[in-house]
């Protein structure tokens, strides 16, 4: 009889640890809901563009280095680099395995990062690995010879990758953190004949999470932790549940209680900011006016010189200030001390536009339409400035939103006048490169206002960290009460 008793005692202390261990979302086994407005196009590390695609790549994969919880570059797959003479050696970690459970091997890395500078993968992000020998003549399709004698990256061994540069890059290290530089495994990328990426049986990763779902019909993508991963960023927690809700919108979904979490824009934080949703935020777009070659010098100088700061600073959204250069916060550009708005006279620029109309066929200023990226809260700013120039310099400019992407008017100005937003993805001198050097000449383009981007969160979690670059978000150090 005691035998018995004993039994049930035991029994039904096992029955209580294991009713504590499936409470709901509670520790390592909690499931974290993240909202996104866009769902990805391709998970393909090496061409992810979209906010979402490096956000998802950015989880799933892993580089030779990784980003910690602070913004600090440190050993990823590699558990070690020495750098000598403009030569990284990375040795890799013990056992790497893809999700599939192969070996992961250092050709892994060299084949993803040639790939990536392939001037036919069309990578966005290729430039920054320019600091590598030979890369930035291979990206340019200048060089016809093999790209294994073209790029200073190779394999001597299954454990070691050494990346030869042909200049010094104090961001380089970042770079390798970063989706384009991830591996790929060549035989998975040619057995999925031009579907790598696009598919989810055509996504083979490395990283702290596997992908076990992606509906492209119903939105949906479901993370869960890769049990081959055998390195340092283990998640703490039992995945992530990526939606795109096409009735509700993240902001709704994350007042409802049906996010955890979610990537937001400037235009959602009024709703989020008094229902007591914790954020984390970084300044990472700048909005510039862009004057084109439809306008000469005279003309140009005389439109941003009717410009004022000080009106339409009233009027900015919350998550919007007043840019006085063309660097957000988050690039800290040291040497952009200089303010790129000229001083607001109207009378001086009345006296231009006046004189430069008498050489014009009409004697009057052109029809002209200013095309602005879509976004409301920035509608009443545009409108006041056209307004401004309408009453200063009698110039009538209808303005017309779009959707389609405007950054190619930085480099090359097809439109008369354009508002739209830069964001810094990389680093400053990836930045800047996107202007051409044109943007502090000839009055061309004027800084407008800096944007954030926010992720809100519920007060369930904790350690969420958010970096400007490369996905925003490492999931893997995100735990849930």
């Amino acid at each position: 009889m005691s035998a018995l008793k004993r039994f049930l005692a035991v029994f039904i202390l096992l029955c209580i640890l294991l009713s504590f261990c499936s409470c709901g979302d509670a520790g390592t086994d909690a499931r974290i809901y993240f909202s996104l407005e866009k769902m990805p196009e391709t998970l393909d590390p090496q061409v992810a563009s979209s906010d979402s695609e490096l956000l998802v790549c950015r989880n799933i994969y892993e580089g030779l280095i990784r980003q910690n919880e602070k913004g600090e570059m440190v050993p990823g797959a590699a558990k070690s680099y020495e750098f000598s003479s403009l030569t990284y050696t990375f040795t890799l970690r013990e056992n790497l395995r893809w999700a599939d459970g192969e070996p992961l091997k250092a050709e892994d890395f060299v084949f993803g990062i040639k790939r990536a500078l392939s001037p036919e993968t069309r990578a966005p992000f290729a430039r920054l690995l320019y600091a590598i020998a030979g890369a930035a003549e291979f990206n340019s399709g200048k060089k016809t010879v093999t790209p294994a004698s073209a790029l200073g990256i190779s394999a001597p061994d299954d454990k070691t990758v050494v990346i030869k540069l042909a200049y010094d890059d104090k961001n380089f290290l970042k770079a390798l953190s970063m989706p384009v530089s991830m591996p790929c495994r060549k035989e998975f990328f040619i057995e999925s004949t031009g579907k790598y990426g696009l598919e989810k049986d055509c996504v083979l990763s490395n990283g702290s999470y596997r992908l076990a779902r992606w509906n492209k019909e119903d939105f949906g993508i479901r993370l869960y932790k890769n049990d081959e991963y055998t390195g340092a960023f283990k998640p703490k927690n039992g995945g992530v549940f990526i939606s795109r809700d096409k009735e509700k919108s993240v902001s709704e979904k994350l007042l409802s209680g049906d996010s955890d979490i979610a990537l937001l824009t400037a235009e959602y934080l009024p709703e989020i900011k008094t229902q007591g949703i914790k954020e984390t935020s970084v300044q990472n777009i700048c909005w510039i006016l862009s004057l084109g070659g439809d306008f000469n010098e005279n003309i140009r100088r005389a439109l941003l010189g009717c410009i004022s700061a000080d009106v339409y600073g009233k009027i900015l959204p919350v998550g919007f200030t007043v840019a006085n250069s063309f660097f957000p916060g988050c690039l800290n550009a040291e040497t952009d001390d200089m303010s790129y708005h000229l001083p607001y006279d109207p009378t001086a620029s009345r006296e231009i536009i006046s004189k430069e109309i008498k050489g014009f066929k009409n004697k009057k200023f052109p029809q002209t339409t200013l095309i602005y990226a879509n976004t409301e809260p920035l509608r009443p700013v545009i409108t006041e400035i056209v307004g401004d120039w309408q009453k200063n310099l009698s110039t009538f400019i209808n303005i017309k939103p779009t959707d389609k992407s405007l950054e190619g008017q930085l480099l090359e100005q097809t439109l008369p006048i354009s508002v739209f937003p830069v964001k810094a993805e990389s680093t400053t001198k990836e930045y800047i490169y996107k202007f051409n050097d044109k943007y502090y000449k000839g009055y061309r383009f004027m800084p407008i206002a800096f944007e954030e981007t926010t992720l809100g969160y519920r007060d369930n979690l904790n350690g969420v960290y958010m970096n400007y670059s490369g996905g925003y978000i490492d999931f893997s150090y995100v735990t849930k009460k």
